[in-house]
């Protein structure tokens, strides 16, 4: 198959990923003493197209960077090290939700509903059998070399949040499967280490190996609060993920990851954009709006959620929606609805009673 017939399968079969993990290995290209122009210079790539880090695009850049980087260094355990510059926030929002979950069995959950928010790389399932559970994953890319360092490295990330399963008195990890082969005899010793448990390969699957009572255990990290204020934000850019962005939209999108992050600013957001704030404001007068529309508008939005669905305090709704005080929010909240938050809320649960 020719390296163009390559790429354009994989853009028909809409295998994606997310720009933010392919910036994640690119800003750590010195890690094998490559430059990262280089890299960026023998996949195709630009550095305009790398300045969304929330937006997905096709697998075949990033199969071409993982590639010509593992020829170089010609070391088949490039995954494995690389795993050491593990950084969760590379996964965008997805990284922040999943180990907020309830359970183990919650955050794979989380995970398979979320995967589209990081790219269609791979498929998630979980089969439970009476002694053991199989978390399942198994890569769309046709690549060999790419499958096999995602495959190590995607089961890496898992088994990071297997170690948040609060447990003292047995191994919740009892092995790991790969459909690749062993690269050499000696390294079994060291995927065993490594993995923290036996490593078998030539599998029929990809997967992890766990206790089913797992499953149920909580996460230390664990956290409803934030774990429902998260999904939110995770939510809404799934929803606008599945509609082809137009620029009001790709604004809203930065908007609502960076209330999330604790950055929101009309600068921060034109800088993820790519623009300078000039340009961010005459493209949003084009459409007919502005930045204080789009604001209002998204804050508005998930004012009216977290009041009607949620019992949150006002000043975590404020903090949420990146009002310094309180009665700042209050009194925005009042200009868009002639009721106080809380006179909202009550009216909305009485409606409910009603109902």
């Amino acid at each position: 198959m020719t390296v163009e017939l390559h790429r354009q399968l994989n853009e028909t079969c809409e295998i994606k990923v997310l720009v933010g993990l392919i910036n994640h290995f690119l800003d750590h290209a010195n890690f094998f003493g490559i430059e990262r122009q280089e890299l960026l210079l023998h996949s195709g790539l630009t550095e305009k197209l790398l300045s969304d880090s929330n937006q997905c695009i096709a697998l075949y850049y990033f199969e071409k960077i993982v590639a010509y980087t593992y020829t170089i260094c010609n070391d088949p355990l490039i995954a494995l090290s690389f795993f050491k510059k593990m950084d969760s926030t590379a996964y965008g929002v997805l990284g922040h939700l999943v180990p907020l979950s309830a359970t183990l069995n919650k955050a794979i959950e989380t995970l398979k509903e979320f995967q589209p928010l990081i790219g269609c790389i791979g498929d998630i399932s979980l089969q439970v059998k009476s002694e053991i559970a199989y978390w399942k994953w198994k890569c769309r890319s046709s690549d060999q070399i790419f499958s096999r360092c995602a495959n190590e490295y995607n089961l890496l990330w898992w088994v990071s949040l297997i170690h948040l399963v609060r447990n003292e008195d047995f191994s919740v990890l009892k092995a790991v499967h790969f459909t690749h082969s062993l690269p050499k005899p000696e390294l079994q010793n060291y995927y065993d280490e490594f993995f923290g448990c036996p490593v078998h390969f030539d599998q029929k699957e990809t997967a992890l190996l766990l206790l089913p009572k797992s499953l149920n255990m909580p996460l230390k990290t664990g956290n409803a609060g934030l774990y429902d204020s998260v999904r939110l934000f995770a939510s809404k850019l799934l929803e606008q993920q599945k509609t082809e962005q137009n620029f009001i939209q790709q604004v809203r999108s930065q908007i609502y990851l960076l209330l999330h992050h604790d950055r929101l600013s009309r600068e921060n957001v034109a800088e993820q954009l790519g623009v300078t704030v000039r340009t961010l404001s005459r493209k949003l007068k084009l459409e007919q709006s502005s930045y204080s529309d789009v604001l209002d508008k998204v804050r508005f939005e998930l004012a009216v959620n977290y009041l009607e669905n949620y019992q949150h305090s006002i000043l975590f709704i404020a903090k949420a929606l990146g009002f310094y005080t309180s009665h700042s929010f209050i009194s925005w909240f009042k200009l868009q609805t002639n009721l106080t938050p809380i006179q909202y809320r009550k009216n909305s649960n009485a409606k409910i009673v009603e109902v």
